[in-house]
């Protein structure tokens, strides 16, 4: 970021020394740590400056100070000429010179760019991101500089609900300990649901700083909506129930505002019914279809509280179709045996019968083709035989299916297998 600065002189750096050079730019004053290592003791000038990358001088603290043998810091605040904001701070740079009173010694100096030396806070969040309005939150943050380092002393954080148009409702404040963490204990506004923001403003002797993280708060109404069947008659009444419970303690979310409405495939409200729940959390409404109607997938939803902007929804779908009834009727007869249908076959044998297909008012069902399957279960179900032809002018079709080799008996049937026979046209 700064590779255009010049770099520290050599004598800033001493060996042996404790502490580092740093910086924190709270309230608009930068405050520094300027370390040292000295060979002699003694006083002189200090002068410590904000500098930008031009070697402008746009804040400058100058005064006696003391020096000791050994290592030693000091701890100076610089106040710039003009207000600097948080992101320009960063490409500005600091300087530093000591001279002794006597000038016995070399002058101790240093430059280093700010944004090497800053300490700046960021704050960690250990929480949820959905909770049902109204509810207990419980939510710990944690405050460390930019290096992961543990803040070392106490601060204040501050946690406010951000709502669109409205100003921000603060839900907790509270301080920060000396491990940079805490635990700030909260209940979410009752009736208050959809998509928010949580605003965390930390103030640290390193500085101060935000952060936002995205909440969902759901209503704690939880709605099961049903019906008798799920496809109905033009004509037929539909009959609909909905349960309301409490998700928080999971009782009747009773005397509540529930509205019904029934949209057809086009999107059209063809019924919307505005009740309540019981006192056992029951709502119910019942819609007589009319005889000419949209066919096709209805949706059916149940709308708690204001209907145009409800705190919980439920949705399904139904099916407003007419019954198509079979237009003619199948019959399966297997090859007697001893005057009754066979039904039991060994591995391999051949299953042999006739087909008759006729419509209802008794003309045969000729020409049509016809699929056999027979089917068992192993590990899985497999195909055990199949046959494929198509009915004579009499409506019948003689099928022979030959077994496969090999059936899984069953302990509970003697050792027997069972095979379905199914015919597909």
């Amino acid at each position: 970021m700064c590779s255009c600065l010049p770099p520290a002189p050599s004598s800033r750096v001493a060996r042996g020394r404790t502490e580092q050079l740093a910086a924190a730019y709270t309230h608009g004053n930068l405050s520094v740590t300027i370390p040292y290592h000295s060979t002699r003791s003694g006083s002189g000038r200090l002068v410590t400056e904000i500098v930008d990358p031009e070697d402008h001088v746009l804040g400058r603290v100058e005064h006696t100070a003391d020096i000791s043998t050994g290592d030693g810091s000091w701890q100076q605040v610089i106040k710039p000429e003009k207000p600097i904001p948080f992101e320009d701070i960063v490409w500005q740079r600091l300087r530093y010179r000591f001279e002794y009173a006597d000038n016995q010694a070399a002058a101790i100096e240093g430059i280093e760019s700010i944004s090497q030396i800053l300490r700046r806070p960021v704050v960690h969040i250990l929480g949820q991101t959905e909770y049902l309005a109204g509810s207990h939150a419980a939510i710990r943050v944690i405050v460390s500089d930019a290096n992961n380092n543990d803040v070392a002393e106490p601060g204040t954080i501050r946690i406010e609900l951000l709502v669109p148009n409205k100003s921000a409702r603060l839900l907790f404040s509270g301080r920060i300990n000396k491990r940079g963490t805490a635990e700030a204990q909260f209940h979410f506004p009752a009736g208050l649901t959809g998509s928010y923001q949580l605003r965390f403003i930390a103030d640290t002797p390193i500085g101060s700083t935000e952060y936002v993280q995205p909440v969902e708060l759901k209503s704690k109404a939880s709605i099961l909506l049903t019906t008798e069947k799920p496809i109905y008659q033009p004509g037929q009444t539909i009959h609909v129930r909905a349960l309301a419970l409490n998700r928080g303690d999971y009782k009747a979310d009773s005397e509540h505002k529930l509205t019904f409405e029934l949209e057809d495939p086009r999107g059209n409200k063809v019924f919307k019914k505005v009740t309540a729940t019981d006192g056992f959390g029951i709502a119910s409404a019942e819609f007589s279809l009319a005889d000419e109607v949209n066919l096709g997938v209805y949706h059916l939803r149940a709308l708690m509280g204001d209907s145009s902007a409800p705190s919980d929804t439920a949705e399904l779908t139904l099916n407003i179709e007419r019954y198509v009834l079979p237009k003619f009727k199948v019959a399966v007869e297997f090859t007697e045996k001893d005057g009754k249908p066979r039904r039991d076959y060994r591995p391999g044998d051949h299953v042999t019968g006739t087909v008759r297909a006729n419509y209802f008012f008794g003309k045969p069902v000729d020409h049509a083709q016809i699929t056999m399957k027979a089917s068992s279960m192993d590990v899985a179900v497999f195909d055990a035989a199949s046959a494929e032809g198509k009915t004579d002018s009499e409506g019948t079709y003689k099928f022979d299916l030959k077994l496969a080799g090999y059936f899984a008996g069953r302990p509970l049937s003697q050792g027997m297998a069972r095979a379905l026979i199914a015919l597909y046209n």
